[in-house]
């Protein structure tokens, strides 16, 4: 298999790291609207600087496209790399809008080609365990979830729709992974740390489920938790025969030169995710452990909770 980049910022680089794991000549080369950009990037990680999206779409020896340009492109390139007959893992938040999830899965079904969403966090393999013991039924029936985030990020990068865009569609995917489609959330968010005062830096947003479970699910880009077990990035479930937790300040290596990069299981669920959509969807035609589906009720999901950000109360969500 071969894999090529479409768009090299940071995270760009995490997937590379990944996809060199697993062959040294996986990596075929990236594009970048800046050509500089391009070539600096592939002179230290290796591949080839393609001048053009479109040279590097019809280079048949390129398998698949990860695009991890910014979310307002995602669609149109997607689009592009599956009707030129190459699958994608894209990169979250998938569209700015639900529906446009919807119709990527129609492109990808018509042109026989996967579109994976790159929902990295459910790839790690004490997530994936903790999934397995749910449906085998050790835990009992589930009564709660708990999704916590605190990391804290420069006051400068705040905007509107930053947390709820960027954060929560890690948790809303998380949710559905473990727990499937709530009936109804209600959200409340804050501005404690951003410069932008209309932006809110901490989100909350519980969802309630038809059979009584009840989902928390909490999101900070002002604060580190600093206490000795933090809940940097944190999940618990609780059910009535057992309960499981998952955290990811485990192995910590390096400086943080953005928040979480000195993470360790952040970088493995880098790796994770790519190993799962090269050989298991890819090589075995597996679905996706989260597919476009998911991405569309994730989205759906958001699109309530913003509404009862606004309206300030809850919203029954409706997944037509």
């Amino acid at each position: 298999m071969k894999v090529a980049v479409i768009g090299l910022g940071r995270v760009a680089e995490l997937h590379v790291h990944a996809l060199r794991q697993i062959g040294s000549d996986v990596f075929a080369g990236g594009w970048s609207r800046s050509q500089s950009k391009a070539e600096e990037f592939c002179d230290r990680l290796g591949g080839k600087a393609f001048p053009t999206l479109d040279d590097l779409l019809s280079d048949d020896q390129i398998d698949a496209v990860l695009v991890a340009t910014s979310t307002a492109s995602h669609f149109e390139i997607a689009k592009r790399c599956l009707t030129a007959g190459k699958h994608v893992l894209l990169e979250k938040p998938l569209c700015e809008q639900a529906r446009q999830i919807r119709e990527l899965a129609e492109i990808a079904k018509t042109a026989n080609r996967t579109c994976m969403p790159s929902h990295n966090y459910i790839y790690a393999e004490n997530m994936r365990r903790l999934k397995a013991h749910i449906k085998d039924g050790r835990l009992g029936d589930i009564v709660s979830f708990w999704a916590i985030y605190n990391k804290r990020h420069d006051a400068s990068i705040g905007e509107p729709d930053l947390t709820m865009r960027e954060l929560m569609i890690h948790h809303a995917y998380c949710l559905l992974f473990f727990l499937g489609r709530p009936a109804y959330v209600y959200a409340t968010g804050t501005n404690v740390h951003f410069d932008n005062k209309q932006a809110h830096d901490q989100l909350m947003i519980t969802a309630e489920y038809a059979d009584g479970k009840i989902a928390h699910l909490w999101g900070s880009f002002s604060a580190d938790d600093r206490s000795r077990e933090p809940w940097s990035c944190y999940f618990k479930i609780l059910g009535m025969e057992g309960s499981g937790v998952v955290a990811w300040d485990v192995t910590k290596f390096g400086e943080a030169t953005i928040p979480f990069w000195d993470d360790a299981t952040y970088w493995d669920s880098f790796l994770q995710v790519q190993s799962y959509f090269i050989n298991n969807c890819l090589a075995q035609s597996q679905p996706p452990l989260s597919s476009l589906d998911d991405a569309f009720d994730a989205a759906v999901i958001l699109d309530a909770a913003r509404r009862s950000l606004i309206e300030k109360r809850r919203i029954e969500v409706d997944y037509t």
